[in-house]
């Protein structure tokens, strides 16, 4: 059961930001990062990140707070905090990842909860524009879930994306899952026959569809491959495709459609130098693969996120390449045919990096994920505006 945080244990998290443009931490002494925000009425977001409670006082009890437990802040058009909640279910690990703004002004986040009784489960749950909790579900199996990505379904429903656990002892499956309107679970599908691997990414389509990116690893030597497929409203595959990834491990993390009728998949892979590239992947709407790319400098460079832009699609990451004196937070532009379009570094002398991207209606992106060079902690939760290059971007 989730619990809404309260009394002695609170930790107030403080914002620090530019006058001029969209450019706000958020933190204590602790650790926090953010993984998702969303644009609100009159410019406003909310942004779903976790903080790590001090160990000394965080397993009180299996109900009490501790480990890594989530947070929802929702700020105006300036970043000024207009509420802070925190959300958690027991002593350990406790993340929303992901989650979709509702007709009603509320919102639907998804991730993990770890029980000591239950083990890790599906978290789905639902607030109001206030934070307050209207409703949570852990929708699953018996054995360990973990949701990445959600979509609302024309039914009120919503399907999420992730994985199962030693459902055949073999690892890790590919996982959809179904709930209702207050995610209760309908069906539950995993694609075992693909290999073990993860559902990373969803978006949905027309007539009910929805297109899947991930990673599986199949045969004999185990290599990790980006995957992309085409399920119907019932979580049946009409077409699975695998591609070639490169020379290691290959990793599909997330997916937009840029405008041309195709699909473009974003994540990070080996190179054969041993460090990491930017990949990015294309295939049409009936599954053809039309291309495969990699981006990146002589040390590690990586893709969490992406969405459309006016020329293609905009990435989000983090870099370790020049010029970054650390890791830096990486946002790039590649054109559908391939074509690296711009490649934005933004940091301090500490680390940085980006876990979500999301386009704003009025223009520009919103961008969220951790610093360490600002703030008032380790690492604290970035959340910034930029414009159609990747520049900070004025009110």
């Amino acid at each position: 059961m989730m619990r809404v945080f309260s009394g002695s244990f609170v930790i107030l998290l403080l914002a620090h930001g530019s006058a001029l443009a969209l450019d706000v931490t958020f933190g204590s002494e602790l650790q926090e990062q953010g993984f998702v925000s969303f644009p609100t009425d009159n410019g406003g977001f909310l942004t779903c990140g976790m903080f790590v409670l001090d160990v000394s006082r965080s397993i009180v009890s299996s109900e009490g707070p501790g480990g890594l437990d989530c947070m929802l802040i929702r700020c105006d058009s300036k970043g000024n905090v207009l509420w802070e909640k925190e959300y958690y279910s027991g002593p350990w690990l406790d993340l929303a990842v992901a989650g979709v703004p509702c007709d009603d002004e509320g919102f639907v986040l998804a991730g993990v909860t770890t029980t000591m009784d239950e083990g890790q489960n599906n978290w789905l749950f639902k607030v109001d524009p206030q934070g307050e909790l209207v409703w949570e579900n852990n929708p699953g199996t018996d054995y360990d879930d973990w949701t990445y990505d959600l979509a609302a379904t024309d039914d009120g429903g919503y399907l999420l994306a992730g994985y199962v656990d030693s459902l055949s002892g073999s690892g890790p499956v590919p996982c959809l899952l179904k709930t209702d309107g207050s995610g209760n679970e309908i069906w539950n599908r995993q694609y075992s026959d693909y290999g073990s691997g993860m559902a990373e990414a969803i978006v949905g389509v027309e007539n009910g569809e929805f297109l899947v990116s991930g990673y599986t690893e199949s045969g004999e030597k185990g290599i990790a491959v980006p995957f992309l497929m085409r399920t119907d409203e019932n979580g049946d595959v009409i077409w699975f495709e695998s591609f070639g990834g490169m020379a290691g491990h290959c990793y599909s993390l997330d997916l937009s459609l840029p405008g041309d009728g195709s699909i473009m998949m974003t994540g990070y892979g080996e190179t054969e130098e041993g460090d990491y590239d930017v990949w990015v992947g294309k295939a049409s709407a009936e599954g053809d693969i039309l291309g495969e790319w990699t981006f990146g400098g002589s040390r590690d460079d990586m893709a969490f996120s992406t969405c459309p832009c006016p020329r293609g699609i905009v990435i989000a990451g983090s870099t370790d390449s020049a010029p970054a004196e650390r890791t830096d937070l990486l946002l790039m532009a590649v054109s559908p045919s391939g074509d690296e379009l711009w490649w934005v570094n933004h940091g301090g002398p500490g680390n940085e990096g980006a876990e979500h991207i999301e386009w704003i209606p009025s223009g520009g992106f919103l961008v969220s994920g951790y610093t360490s060079s600002m703030g008032e902690g380790e690492t604290d939760i970035w959340v910034l505006k930029v414009d159609c290059e990747g520049q900070p971007m004025g009110d």
